[in-house]
C-alpha cells in the first residue's frame, strides 16, 4: 500500500507532505487546489521518465516556477518490506544523485531508468497496467467500454497484431530480397561467356604486342648506349656554360669591388688630410682662464639682490623690538582692568543684597552715591577693556606683520649691501669670457677627437690599398681562365651536335619500343583481373544460387508463421476472457446494489468488446444500463482486469470520479468506492465535493 509521500517544487507546491492508510483515502479541495497534481506527484514516483512521456508532457511541465529543481519521495509498504522511492528532477530531466530506491532502508538501485525497473520488479506492475487499470483519470472510469481496443492493449493482444506486421514486413523484405538475387542470377550468368569471350581476345594482343617489342630489343638497346653519351656530353656542355657564367659574374664583382676599393682610398686620403690640418689647428688655440665659479657665483647674487621687496631694503631692526614692548604693555594694563572691573562687580552684586545700608559681609554703611560711584566706574573700565582688547589684536597682527619682515631681512641681509649696477656690468664682462671659452673648449674637444683618428684612418688606407690589389689580382686570374673555357665550349658544342643527330634517330624506335612493352604491361594487368573476375564471378554465381534456395525457404516459413498467428490470437482471446469472466462476476457479486443483477460477462464479437449482464429477464448489454450502472460495471471490469492481470490490486486511484453526475449518481460512486476496500486494500480518491468524507477512513483537506 501507499504509505506517505513527499513532495518539493511540484507544480504549485513548494514543500509539502501526506500520509495514506488503509481503506478509502480521501482528498478534498476545490478546483485548483492540487489534488491532480497529488496524484501526478505519485504517478512521477513510481514511473518518472516513462509516466513524463506517456503523458505527452515535459519534465519542466511538474517544475515549480521559478525553482532550479523538484523531488517526489514516495513510502510504500509491499509484501511484508519497506520500500522507499526518491525522485529528485530538474527542468531537463531527472539527476541521477539525487534519484534511488530504498528496500528496508538499504539503496539497491540509483538513476531513473534504474529506480523504475527496481519497482516494476518489486511491485509486478508494469506503466501500461497502472494507467489504465489503477489510475482511473478524471472522466475516464468508462473509457473502457467508449475505446474498442482498449481491451485488447490490456490483454497485449494487439502485440500478435504487431508481431504479424513485423512478420509481413520479414516476408517482404525475403521476397524483394528473392527477386534482386534472382535479378543478380541472371545478370551473372549473361555476364560469363562475355568475360571469357574478352579473356582471349586479350591474350591474342599480348602475342601481338610482345613480338612487337621482341623486334624492337636491339634497337632499343643502341639507343640506351647513345642516350647515355648524348646526356654525360650534354651535362658536360651545361656545367662549361654555367663555369663561364660564374666567371663573367666572379669577374663583374672583382671589377666592381676593385673599383669601390679606388674610391674609398680617394676618400680616406681627403680623410687623412683632414686629420692632419685638426692636429695642426689643435695646436694654436688659445688659453681662457677658469672663469666658471665666478660667473655662475655673481649671476646668483645679482638674481637675490634683484628679488629683494621694498620693505625689506627699508625694514628697521628695532621696530620689531618696539612693537613687542607696545603689545606687553598693553596685555598688563589689559589684565588690571579687568582684575579691578571684577572687584567692582563683585562690590555691586553685594549691594544689591545689602539691607539697611550696610554691606552685608563686613557690615559697614553702604550709601547710594558710593553705589553709583562704582556703577559709574564699571562703565568706564568696560570700555577701557574692549579698547584694550582690540589694541591687543592690533598689535599682535603689527608684531606678525614686522617677524615676517624681520625674517625675509636677515635671509637677504648678505646681498643688501651688494652694487647691483656695478654687478651687472662685470656680469656681463664674465659672461663673455665664459662663452669664449665654452666655444674654444668646444672646438679643442672636436679637435683633439679628429686628431685621435690619424692612426686609424691611416691604418683602413693601407687596408684597402690591399684589398684594391687582390681584387686586380683576381680579375687577371678570371680572364685566363675564362680564355681556356671559351674553347672547351666550342670543342663540346660541335660534338654535342653531332651526337644529337644519332641520338634523334634512334629515339623514336625506342619510344616504340616502350609503347609496345607498356602495352603487353597492361594486357597482362587486364589478363589477370579479367581472371580473378571470371574466379569471383563464378562464386559469386554459386552464392547467389543458394541464397535463392535459402529465401524460398524462408518465404514459405514467414507465410506458415502468419498463418499460426492468425490461429494462435482468437484462442489467446477466448482463454483471457474466461479467466476474467471468472474474476468479474466474483467482483460484481461484492459490489453489486441490485439482486435481480445474477452475473457478468465479458463478450467479444467481430474484435468488439460488451459487458453482459445476466438477469432472470435474460441479459442486458451494458449500453441499455442507467448512468451509475455502468459505472459499477467499468469498476467491477476494471478491479477483474487487474486481479486476472496482477494476481490482487495493490491500490486503486481516482481523480474526480463524480464530477458532471447528479446527486443519486454521485451517491452510487461512494458506495461503489466505500465496497471496493472489500477486494482493493488501499483506495486514493480526489474531489471538489464532500461526498466521501462520510465514508473515508483518511481525509486529507487542500
Amino acid at each position: 500500500m501507499i504509505k506517505k509521500i513527499e513532495i518539493v517544487n511540484f507544480k504549485a507546491y513548494a514543500k509539502a507532505s501526506f500520509r495514506f492508510g488503509e481503506g478509502v483515502n480521501f482528498i478534498y479541495g476545490a478546483n485548483g487546489a492540487g489534488k491532480t497534481s497529488l496524484m501526478e506527484a505519485i504517478s512521477v514516483a513510481l514511473f518518472g521518465s516513462q509516466w513524463v512521456r506517456w503523458s505527452g508532457r515535459e519534465w519542466s511541465h511538474f517544475l515549480r516556477r521559478g525553482a532550479a529543481w523538484g523531488e517526489v519521495k514516495l513510502y510504500i509498504s509491499h509484501g511484508g518490506r519497506e520500500i522507499v522511492v526518491v525522485r529528485r528532477f530538474s527542468e531537463k530531466g531527472t539527476v541521477s544523485s539525487g534519484t534511488y530506491l530504498a528496500l528496508d532502508g538499504g539503496v539497491v538501485a540509483r538513476g531513473d531508468l534504474d529506480v523504475t525497473a527496481t519497482l516494476v520488479s518489486k511491485l509486478g506492475l508494469r506503466l501500461d497496467e497502472y494507467a489504465n487499470l489503477l489510475y482511473i483519470r478524471q472522466g475516464e472510469l468508462r473509457r473502457i467500454f467508449q475505446d474498442t481496443k482498449y481491451i485488447d492493449r490490456i490483454f497485449r493482444l494487439d502485440e500478435f497484431d504487431d508481431v504479424d506486421e513485423v512478420v509481413k514486413d520479414v516476408h517482404d523484405e525475403f521476397r524483394a530480397r528473392r527477386e534482386r538475387v534472382g535479378g543478380r542470377l541472371e545478370e551473372l550468368e549473361r555476364r560469363l561467356p562475355v568475360l571469357r569471350s574478352r579473356l582471349d581476345d586479350l591474350r591474342r594482343r599480348l602475342e601481338e604486342a610482345e613480338r612487337r617489342a621482341a623486334e624492337l630489343e636491339e634497337a632499343a638497346a643502341r639507343f640506351r648506349e647513345v642516350e647515355r653519351r648524348y646526356l654525360e656530353l650534354r651535362e658536360r656542355y651545361v656545367s662549361l656554360a654555367k663555369e663561364r657564367e660564374a666567371l663573367e659574374k666572379k669577374l663583374d664583382e672583382a671589377a666592381q669591388l676593385a673599383l669601390n676599393a679606388e674610391k674609398d682610398v680617394e676618400q680616406l686620403e681627403a680623410e687623412l688630410e683632414a686629420v692632419r690640418k685638426a692636429a695642426e689647428e689643435l695646436k694654436s688655440l688659445p688659453e681662457v682662464g677658469d672663469v666658471e665659479a665666478e660667473y655662475f657665483e655673481l649671476r646668483q647674487a645679482v638674481a637675490t639682490a634683484e628679488r629683494v621687496p621694498p620693505e625689506v631694503r627699508s625694514y628697521d631692526p628695532r621696530s620689531l623690538e618696539e612693537a613687542r614692548r607696545r603689545l606687553e604693555e598693553a596685555s598688563r594694563r589689559h589684565g588690571e582692568v579687568k582684575t579691578r572691573l571684577a572687584l567692582l562687580r563683585d562690590v555691586l552684586r553685594l549691594a544689591q543684597r545689602a539691607e539697611g545700608g550696610r554691606c552685608p559681609v563686613c557690615g559697614s554703611p553702604l550709601s547710594r552715591d558710593a553705589v553709583q560711584r562704582h556703577e559709574l566706574e564699571v562703565l568706564g573700565l568696560e570700555k577701557e577693556e574692549q579698547r584694550l582688547s582690540k589694541l591687543i589684536d592690533q598689535l599682535k597682527a603689527e608684531v606678525r606683520r614686522l617677524e615676517e619682515l624681520d625674517r625675509l631681512y636677515h635671509s637677504y641681509k648678505p646681498h643688501l649691501a651688494l652694487d647691483v649696477p656695478s654687478a651687472r656690468r662685470r656680469l656681463a664682462e664674465l659672461e663673455a669670457l665664459y662663452q669664449k671659452k665654452k666655444e674654444v673648449e668646444k672646438r679643442r674637444a672636436y679637435l683633439t677627437a679628429q686628431a685621435a683618428r690619424e692612426a686609424e684612418v691611416a691604418r683602413r688606407l693601407e687596408e684597402l690599398k690591399a684589398r684594391k690589389a687582390e681584387a686586380e689580382r683576381k680579375i687577371h686570374e678570371v680572364n685566363q681562365r675564362l680564355g681556356g673555357l671559351e674553347a672547351e665550349l666550342t670543342a663540346a658544342a660541335e660534338a654535342l651536335k653531332r651526337l644529337e643527330a644519332e641520338y634523334a634517330a634512334l629515339k623514336t624506335k625506342h619510344e616504340e619500343y616502350l609503347a609496345a612493352r607498356s602495352v603487353a604491361a597492361e594486357l597482362r594487368r587486364q589478363i589477370a583481373e579479367t581472371e580473378k573476375e571470371l574466379t569471383t564471378l563464378a562464386g559469386e554465381l554459386e552464392k547467389a544460387k543458394a541464397d535463392a534456395e535459402r529465401l524460398d525457404k524462408a518465404l514459405a516459413a514467414a507465410r506458415q508463421i502468419r498463418v499460426v498467428l492468425g490461429e494462435l490470437k482468437p484462442l489467446m482471446r477466448q482463454t483471457l476472457l474466461k479467466a476474467i469472466n471468472e474474476e468479474l462476476n466474483a467482483v460484481f457479486l461484492r459490489l453489486r446494489h441490485k439482486e435481480a443483477f445474477k452475473s457478468l460477462q465479458l463478450v467479444e464479437t467481430d474484435g468488439r468488446y460488451a459487458v453482459r449482464v445476466n438477469t432472470p429477464t435474460g441479459p442486458i448489454d451494458h449500453g441499455l444500463l442507467s448512468l451509475g450502472e455502468q459505472n459499477l460495471v467499468a469498476l467491477s471490469l476494471r478491479v477483474a482486469l487487474a486481479r486476472a492481470l496482477l494476481g490482487q490490486a495493490p491500490f486503486m486511484m481516482f481523480d474526480e470520479p463524480t464530477e458532471h453526475l447528479d446527486e443519486e449518481h454521485r451517491r452510487k460512486i461512494v458506495e461503489l468506492v466505500r465496497g471496493l476496500t472489500s477486494i482493493v486494500p488501499t483506495i486514493i480518491v480526489t474531489s471538489h465535493l464532500g461526498e466521501f468524507e462520510e465514508v473515508a477512513d483518511v481525509v486529507i483537506q487542500l
